[in-house]
């Protein structure tokens, strides 16, 4: 069942022109938490979109005057609309058919008669892959604080052995304001390219890679390949960063910039930190605990001079 209060229910939009699918599914996705708004035809379908901003939009193909596929073709194309998930709903089972619906921008498809706890399991599906389209970072494309959240409570609630590492740029800020966010923007690409560069190369399969926001990312894999990874980092990090600095500042080692005062400060040239939390040796019930765990290995390592990385070693 949904456990939202009522002002934050998750809302589904339906449109068939058959009412008593309305009435008999709108019935059930109610029961199970969800508030329904129903629509018997295409156009007056594509008026409530735009009310009420459904999260999720079950569409019948088969419908007079506006079909389905038209109805999907018109909110894939509406930058308002455009992610919002589409599933759509047919008695057509040919692969053709199937077809048809991906061309016109549908999420997923459904051939009916369907058993509702198929349709629900869908629904959730689509929730949550919309959900995780939301949670990206724009600059990097990597997943954000939502879904590193989730992966770290899954490996957790799997009994299954991590490394998570919590990597920070030292100096970030100061590079900022010396070189402009353009810059900025572009070191944090760089270490974004050195982190997904890592996974392929370092890590496993099913490795995760995230980006917190700003100059904070998180990569998780397993104990066995964390201190490869983290020296793959470092040493890329440090051997790159040079290329977005003057030669100048790169000779004496630090940069120099006016602050908001007009005062000179002087910031070192950017190295890169990691706080490394692992369970290999101790058992970490909660992602808070993996919080906690990062901002004490962090510091430390941001304690030490130059690029580092620090891995929090008690058994309990």
């Amino acid at each position: 069942m949904v456990k939202e209060s009522e002002e934050k229910k998750i809302t589904i939009l339906m449109v068939d022109d058959e009412q008593n699918i309305l009435d008999i599914v709108g019935f059930n996705l109610e029961v199970e938490g969800y508030k329904v708004i129903t629509s018997l035809d295409g156009s007056d379908a594509l008026e409530k979109v735009h009310v009420h901003m459904p999260d999720l939009i079950l569409c019948d193909i088969m419908m007079p005057n506006l079909d389905g596929l038209e109805v999907c073709r018109r909110l894939k194309a509406d930058s308002r609309t455009n992610q919002i998930p589409v599933v759509m709903l047919s008695a057509k089972a040919q692969p053709q058919d199937r077809l048809a619906s991906i061309e016109a921008g549908a999420d997923d498809y459904i051939t009916k008669p369907f058993e509702f706890s198929d349709l629900l399991a869908r629904i959730k599906i689509n929730l949550n892959r919309a959900k995780q389209k939301k949670d990206v970072s724009p600059l990097t494309g990597f997943p954000g604080s939502i879904s590193i959240e989730a992966e770290i409570k899954q490996r957790i609630s799997q009994n299954r052995k991590f490394a998570a590492l919590f990597i920070d740029i030292d100096n970030f800020k100061s590079f900022n304001l010396a070189y402009g966010f353009p810059a900025g923007d572009k070191a944090l690409k760089m270490l974004a390219d050195i982190i997904d560069e890592c996974a392929r190369s370092r890590g496993n399969m099913d490795d995760f890679v995230g980006h917190r926001g700003s100059d904070d990312f998180v990569m998780i894999t397993t104990p066995d390949r964390y201190k490869e990874a983290a020296v793959f980092v470092i040493e890329n990090f440090d051997r790159r960063v040079a290329s977005l600095y003057d030669q100048e500042d790169l000779e004496r080692g630090y940069t120099v910039y006016r602050n908001r005062k007009g005062k000179e400060v002087y910031s070192p040239i950017m190295t890169v930190s990691i706080g490394i939390v692992t369970n290999e040796h101790r058992k970490i019930k909660t992602h808070w605990e993996v919080g906690e765990i990062a901002r004490e290995t962090l510091s430390y390592a941001k304690s030490i001079p130059g690029s580092t990385f620090f891995t929090d070693r008690r058994k309990k």
